[in-house]
């Protein structure tokens, strides 16, 4: 652990506070800004990107709450761009790198990083670093989500670490070499801009911090704050028991195959430290649910982070107790160029595992049971006088119950923290109609606490020609309950073309490509419902009854073996 004593020593505790809060705040700008400023309804409405503040050695000192699976590992990318583009004293004021190869620090293809130096009295001082999910990147389908692709060249254009900005001139050839392998090269314009805008709202701010408290305060401040993170992450580890612990979850398919793949994790707890080991986990896929390493280790933090202690300060610090080994040629760990868009359904899953594996750790941390595990990518494509218009829907599921109470509904996973897209902004842009949107009763494990409510979207298609592509997850395998409790119900994807609902892929179920529709089909987007806590028998009589009287459940305990015949009797005697 970092000798940091002499630094604790001679600062203040006030100040150190309020320098702390003011580079979390200046992560939190970036995001205010990105948002404000983008162009794609990913950014504005459903703030689908994650800012930070890293050092110059591309430790993270702060970030805004955002999305975590893109903070954990936004750190690799910004390493990358630095080793790969230039020593330090060559980045220049106004530079700006763009990446988004997963291969090389990032997640998957639609997640850009943007990576700009920030100076103060001519010395490169930190980075600021962003990551946004665009609209387009190119690849089979509009949206870049094709749940049948082969290998990595399939799903889109793969962006090393290059030059966007030089020393505050843009970069033309690389700036038009991207927009001509787009599909919607007008959002991606406005939505990279916003992103250089957002790193240089956070230079500014860094270097009026700097000015007011002195460029060696701000630096012995921002060390602090990650041994004061490691130093609290490692306390909560040491009172766990040291032991090894066992978990798993299970996915799909990998929407080329219709096999289960197995996520498989074992936490070995020794003192002040853990080991997460992926190594027994099932064979990369053939199909797109591949996770690489840093997409591993981002959900791999984040989850431990929730379990440990949610208010220690997230920085580099927090990463220091906790050591990650997988095997190369994993689900978890593939081996170039196998696909990956759809790593991020895999990253909820390997939450799911690790949360499973902590759940049987006597006394040990506080967690909530199985999952929504998806992060049920939609694309609905649409063709008329406006062109080609992409709609990327990715509503919320359920959380699974807690020891003490039941599940959340409609709610994101951790692994996510986006916002929804409400039903005015949708069909003012888009030429659909939001016909339903509502929790899915009987979608909560039961147990002592039941499992939180999936949510249920219908889609009206308004334009003459559309087409349906999916990568989801968690409609054939319910979350898991814990400690005797239920599963929760699994979600779906269907079509109403006039004669009923009917599975959107009848062969994959969450998975499916260039699915053609036509005016007036209806899309049923249903996400899934979280698993249940402790023994059902021992859920209270006042709770089975609001849950009754709610909707969330339709049916009392004593009335769910019967059949429905048998259920209107009862309903009306």
């Amino acid at each position: 652990m970092t000798d940091t004593s002499a630094v604790a020593r001679n600062f203040d505790p006030i100040q150190f506070s309020v320098i702390r809060s003011s580079l979390v705040a200046v992560s939190r700008e970036m995001g205010v800004t990105l948002r404000q400023t983008a162009y794609s309804e990913i950014f504005n409405e459903g703030s689908d990107f994650s800012c930070g503040l890293f050092d110059a050695k591309a430790r993270l000192t702060a970030q805004g709450e955002f999305l975590p699976i893109h903070l954990g590992a936004l750190q690799y990318a910004v390493r990358q761009a630095i080793e790969e583009l230039a020593p330090l004293r060559e980045f220049k004021p106004g530079d700006a790198i763009i990446s988004n190869d997963p291969y090389r620090g990032g997640t998957h293809l639609p997640d850009l990083t943007m990576v700009s130096p920030i100076f103060y009295d001519g010395e490169l001082v930190a980075f600021a670093a962003n990551r946004a999910h665009h609209a387009d990147v190119g690849g089979a389908v509009p949206g870049s989500f094709y749940s049948r692709a082969k290998d990595n060249f399939m799903e889109g254009l793969r962006i090393p670490p290059v030059w966007l900005y030089r020393a505050g001139e843009r970069q033309r050839d690389v700036y038009e070499f991207i927009l001509n392998n787009v599909r919607v090269p007008k959002n991606m314009k406005g939505d990279l801009a916003a992103q250089v805008s957002a790193n240089r709202s956070a230079a500014l701010r860094y270097q009026a911090l700097c000015k007011r408290y002195g460029r060696a305060t701000i630096a012995s401040a921002e060390e602090r704050s990650r041994a004061d993170s490691e130093a609290r992450m490692r306390a909560v580890i040491r009172s766990w028991p040291d032991g090894e612990y066992f978990g798993e979850d299970i996915m799909d398919n990998d929407g080329i195959t219709d096999e289960p793949i197995t996520i498989r994790v074992k936490v070995v707890v020794d003192g002040d430290a853990l080991v997460i080991d992926y190594s027994d986990t099932d064979p990369q896929a053939s199909g797109p649910i591949n996770s690489v390493p840093y997409m591993t280790a981002s959900a791999t933090y984040l989850c431990l982070q929730a379990a440990t202690d949610p208010e220690i300060a997230p920085n580099h610090g927090c990463y220091r107790p906790i050591k990650i080994v997988s095997r190369e040629g994993t689900v978890v760990h593939p081996t170039f160029p196998a696909p990956c868009t759809a790593g991020n359904e895999t990253s909820h899953r390997i939450v799911n595992a690790l949360m499973a594996a902590l759940s049987t750790m006597p006394n040990g941390p506080h967690l909530i049971a199985g999952d929504q595990g998806s992060s049920n990518n939609m694309l609905l494509t649409c063709y008329g006088k406006a062109g080609m218009q992409i709609l990327y829907q990715y509503p919320e599921g359920a959380w699974g119950a807690t020891p003490e109470k039941d599940g959340e509904s409609a709610l994101f996973s951790i692994v996510g923290n986006c916002r929804n897209m409400p039903a005015e902004a949708l069909e003012l842009k888009f030429p659909v109609r939001l016909k339903r949107y509502e929790l899915r009763a009987d979608t909560g494990g039961d147990g002592k606490y039941r499992g939180g409510l999936g949510t249920r979207r219908d889609y009206e298609i308004l334009s003459d020609v559309a087409e349906l592509s999916f990568v989801a997850d968690r409609c054939k395998f319910g979350a898991k309950g814990f400690d005797g409790g239920g599963e929760g119900a699994p979600g779906a994807y269907l079509i109403d073309r006039g004669d009923g609902f009917q599975p959107a892929s009848p062969n994959f179920a969450s998975k499916g490509a260039e699915i053609p529709l036509r005016m007036g089909d209806i899309v049923s987007q249903q996400t899934a419902g979280g698993g249940g806590w402790g023994d059902p028998e021992e859920r209270c009589d006042q709770r089975r009854s609001q849950d009754l009287e709610a909707g969330y459940v339709t049916r009392s305990k004593s009335q769910e073996n019967l059949t429905e015949a048998e259920l209107v009797t009862s309903h009306n005697t």
